[in-house]
């Protein structure tokens, strides 16, 4: 789906539920990747019309503002408010459908995207933590000492590639993970902080894959969208918002894997 039909279909399943730009607080963990940031991108299309945007994110997409990060967006939402979160990683699709890649404005050659994500990708395969995989257009390396984020990347990441050899795509494979990865980690903010309901009265939280392209817009793929209340098992808006979940299987290649990237 388009960005500008995704912020469409949220907001139409959350004006519903008493969800305003008054008593809401918008967030988002996404990757800080300047093509996330363009003005007809999701992330621009959802602070407009929501008014303002705390960012949770960094590289890849993780929320590494953390507990704390979470608990400053959570004190800063309006009395008996709500909060929407918004989560993604990304990944580019060349003009050739190459995933991974991206031409940018101003530029001739192709570069990665999700650098971050493929990085670790490829630092896995140094320490010969998964399969040999040639990847003939990404051959930049980072040459930083100084790269926590990376490798709280990579950390997160090696569990998480057993059946990469089985996918249609080792890209795509690993950004179902990163999928996965921060899914767990907004839902652990969400689940341990033992204060969340004493600030806000309820919690929507979507989460996807942004797609970039160079010209066109780019796309999100939704995955999952709910709602959580006080003493409530969160209420899955999913269909109700976007319509019939995606066939992932013959992508990923395992049902183990789609488990592990916390996908249905």
């Amino acid at each position: 789906m388009l960005s500008a039909d995704i912020d469409q279909a949220i907001a139409k399943v959350l004006y519903r539920r008493g969800f305003t730009p008054e008593n809401t607080l918008f967030g988002h963990s996404v990757c800080s990747d300047e093509v996330n940031n363009r003005k007809e991108q999701l992330i621009p299309l959802l602070t407009n019309r929501w008014e303002e945007g705390f960012s949770l994110g960094g590289l890849a997409g993780l929320p590494f503002a953390g507990k704390s990060g979470f608990g400053a967006y959570l004190h800063h939402v309006p009395d008996s408010g709500k909060l929407l979160v918004v989560f993604a990683p990304h990944v580019g699709i060349d003009e050739m459908g190459r995933i991974g890649s991206l031409q940018r404005d101003g530029q001739t050659k192709t570069s990665t995207a999700c650098g971050a994500a493929i990085g670790a990708y490829k630092e896995l395969q140094k320490t010969k933590k998964t399969a040999n995989d040639p990847l003939l257009i990404f051959e930049e390396d980072n040459p930083n000492e100084f790269d926590p984020q990376l490798k709280q990347i990579v950390n997160l990441l090696a569990p998480r590639l057993t059946g990469i050899e089985d996918s249609a795509d080792s890209i795509a494979f690993v950004t179902y993970q990163m999928y996965g990865i921060i899914r767990e980690l907004i839902t652990a903010c969400i689940t341990e902080t033992p204060d969340l309901f004493d600030f806000a009265t309820e919690v929507a939280v979507v989460g996807g894959i942004m797609i970039n392209r160079r010209k066109g817009g780019d796309f999100f793929q939704p995955l999952s969208f709910e709602t959580w209340k006080k003493g409530e098992k969160p209420i899955d808006l999913f269909e109700d918002a976007f319509g019939s979940r995606p066939e992932l299987l013959p992508v990923i290649g395992s049902q183990a894997a789609m488990t592990r990237a916390s996908l249905y």
